[in-house]
């Protein structure tokens, strides 16, 4: 038997209420979100702890509010079943990737809660189920201009969205590589990278939480049809429409 067959994370919105690592303080206050489409996913994790960043745009930003943004994680891409665990293969990621795969087992902890343990780490996680519904969308996209990566996930009222960056980074930390940016715009370039979550209400598409704070607020508003449209906003605080081309999705399911 699967975990497919066993625990079916499909067409659910988690909130994580426990990170317990061997030797750590356990972590209930980090604010993470999990979109399970049927296939692709996404992820953001915020730390309760972040400081506000008010800049606009992130040519705004100086060297703190990005040491500060780099706090955060997400990433986004295909739930692979690898019949004992699952993988989460990372499309899009927001710190460089580790040395293995993101891989964990899934039980019920109870009707309410999933728990996790690592295969390659050693970790505990719980994850509170605060929506389901059959209703589905997701896209894997490759922007016609660049060639970066996105995955859109829409479960019911509720979506994610991952945007990598335009240009691959190093795989050092990401700290690391902005204190050691030869430029502050090469610093700011190496968080050009969004995972965002949000709300449908009305046909908007409403970002209620993002890696670039000043998002948050703002509308994806995709426009589907022979490209997928999202809007944007450019490095420089322009508003912009991004065109993207579907390389995987499915438009509907009823899982």
């Amino acid at each position: 038997m699967t975990v497919a067959e066993r625990i079916r994370p499909v067409g659910t919105r988690f909130e994580r209420t426990l990170l317990a690592r061997p030797g750590a303080i356990p972590d209930t206050t980090t604010r993470v979100t999990w979109l399970q489409g049927g296939r692709l996913y996404c992820d953001l994790r915020r730390p309760a702890t972040l400081p506000m960043v008010t800049a606009s745009a992130l040519a705004e930003m100086e060297i703190d509010d990005l040491v500060a943004l780099a706090s955060q994680d997400g990433f986004a891409g295909r739930l692979l079943d690898r019949g004992d665990h699952v993988e989460w293969e990372r499309a899009v990621s927001f710190h460089p990737l580790g040395p293995t795969p993101d891989a964990g087992t899934l039980a019920t902890l109870d009707a309410d809660t999933l728990v996790e343990h690592g295969v390659f780490e050693e970790y505990t996680e719980h994850w509170r189920i605060t929506d389901v519904s059959p209703d589905i969308e997701e896209y894997l996209l490759e922007d016609v201009e660049t060639g970066a990566t996105a995955v859109l996930v829409r479960v019911g009222e509720y979506f994610a969205f991952g945007r990598s960056r335009d240009r691959a980074i190093g795989s050092e930390p990401l700290v690391e590589q902005i204190l050691g940016a030869a430029t502050v715009s090469d610093a700011r370039a190496l968080l050009d990278c969004e995972i965002a979550v949000g709300r449908i209400e009305d046909d908007r598409w409403t970002i209620t939480a993002s890696t670039l704070p000043f998002r948050a607020g703002g509308k994806l508003q995709p426009v589907f049809g022979h490209e997928i449209h999202t809007r944007d906003t450019a490095f420089d605080g322009r508003p912009v429409t991004r065109r993207w081309r579907s390389i995987d999705s499915t438009p509907r399911s009823d899982t």
